[in-house]
């Protein structure tokens, strides 16, 4: 198993019905009742291929699991207290929320990792009362992954708890500084306004130590 799915499997307790949502080969699923024993899991994705596999792969567990071919959320189960979404763009993800979310009424927490526009994601958040609880980075095979984990509540966030994430820019941990790093060093390449204001952001907020450029 994937440190990804294992990553994003943690964040499952204390509940106990989940629904994921492009489950994909079902492998989030199969780490959730091996290891967090939960009771049900509805597995969804819009293709039929994807689904399929899930089958094969949850055969143990086959009659605690319902298999939907289905878009987004539009036909989640009213029992589901978890909803994670993984391995999408935000953008997308945000769609999927956005179109069903009086489907989400009963949902105790949403786990989300996307694959860019996290602070977009964040802004969501925000925008439709929902509290970042929790945040971790990780890293698989040279991909940075960041997850968010999502409830019902509100909070103020600053554009910097937006772009950086407020759990995560609150334990600023190596593996988050490698990143940025990484990240101010690609912007501060590009000869663009955009790209110089957002490397000069991430250098000042996270005050990293550079190379006098002027030299």
């Amino acid at each position: 198993m994937s440190i990804r799915i294992k990553t994003i499997a943690e964040f499952i307790p204390p509940y106990r019905n989940i629904a994921d949502v492009g489950c994909d080969h079902g492998y989030l699923i199969l780490e959730a009742f091996e290891k967090y024993h939960i009771i049900h899991a509805q597995a969804i994705d819009n293709k039929q291929g994807p689904l399929q596999n899930a089958m094969k792969n949850l055969q143990k567990y086959q009659s605690q699991v319902t298999f939907t071919l289905s878009n987004g959320l539009q036909d989640l189960e009213p029992e589901n207290e978890v909803v994670i979404i993984a391995g999408m763009g935000g953008m997308l993800i945000i769609k999927i929320l956005s179109e069903n979310l009086e489907r989400l009424e009963n949902v105790k927490r949403i786990i989300i990792q996307a694959n860019r526009d996290l602070d977009k994601i964040r802004q969501f958040a925000l925008n439709n009362h929902f509290q970042i609880v929790s945040e971790k980075i990780i890293d698989e095979e040279s991909i940075f992954y960041e997850i968010i984990v999502l409830e019902k509540g509100s909070s103020n966030y600053t554009k910097a708890d937006l772009m950086f994430g407020p759990c995560l820019l609150k334990e600023k941990s190596p593996l988050f500084m490698k990143k940025w790093t990484k990240e101010y060093q690609k912007l501060s390449s590009i000869q663009s306004a955009e790209a110089q204001a957002k490397a000069k952001f991430i250098k000042d907020v996270l005050q990293l130590e550079v190379p006098n450029e002027n030299k």
